[in-house]
């Protein structure tokens, strides 16, 4: 009887250790927005969160074929993210990827 009752209570001890250990689980940036800070650059800023967020954008070329850009850096919440289109590519449909 001994052993089950020390067995039980080492089961509530460790439990009631794994709950106080716990974190609570991080929130990604949000509070977001994205605007066109210039004719071949995206921008964006999030306010709130945790995490890192950047800047992705689509790129129209003339006369080529259109393609994606990415901030290369991950970026803190209260920061601003750009992603730059170059060779003569316009930036359009612009967003922010979080992680």
């Amino acid at each position: 009887m001994k052993r089950v009752l020390s067995l039980i209570s080492s089961m509530v001890v460790g439990i009631g250790l794994a709950v106080a250990g716990a974190t609570p689980a991080a929130a990604d940036p949000y509070d977001c927005r994205n605007w066109y800070q210039s004719s071949t650059t995206a921008a964006g800023t999030c306010t709130n969160g945790t995490g890192e967020f950047r800047v992705y954008t689509r790129c129209n070329r003339p006369l080529a074929r259109d393609y994606t850009v990415y901030d290369p850096t991950w970026r803190r919440v209260g920061t601003t993210s750009t992603a730059i289109c170059h060779s003569g590519g316009k930036p359009y449909g612009a967003g922010i990827q979080v992680h």
